[in-house]
């Protein structure tokens, strides 16, 4: 009888410990965009390349073009100077750490996000 119950104690055992692992979880670096997903963000981010098509397709046609919202993003300056002091990447980052934008719509896409935060961690040059 003894010998019967060692089988079955090893297999509740074993079962025990499995559990379902997310691969995405485990690899939260496979979700990053990269040029195989269609977003290639290998490179130096530029603000005229990268930046501006980002802030006009999101944030300065319906908002911050200085006729609504009172916070302008139309120039290099406007959005250096948020980028400078951590309100630009922290809105559309959406962390807490400033208002998230855009304000009552959906999360930018992380391939935008990325290219964000790589301009911004160069020094957000005028490039």
């Amino acid at each position: 009888m003894r010998f019967l119950l060692i089988p079955f104690v090893l297999l509740a055992l074993s079962l025990s410990s499995c559990y379902y692992d997310n691969f995405r979880e485990l690899h939260p670096e496979s979700a990053l965009p990269n040029a195989a997903n269609g977003c290639d963000t290998s490179g130096t981010m530029s603000y005229s390349v990268h930046i501006v098509p980002i802030v006009e397709a999101n944030c300065t046609q319906s908002c911050h073009n200085g006729t609504g919202s009172g916070h302008t993003l139309t120039s290099y300056a406007d959005v250096q100077n948020d980028a400078a002091n951590g309100t630009f990447y922290g809105s559309v980052v959406q962390d807490g750490t400033a208002q998230a934008m855009p304000q009552n719509g959906s999360k930018l896409p992380l391939c935008d996000i990325v290219k964000i935060k790589k301009w911004v961690d160069a020094g957000a040059p005028n490039n």
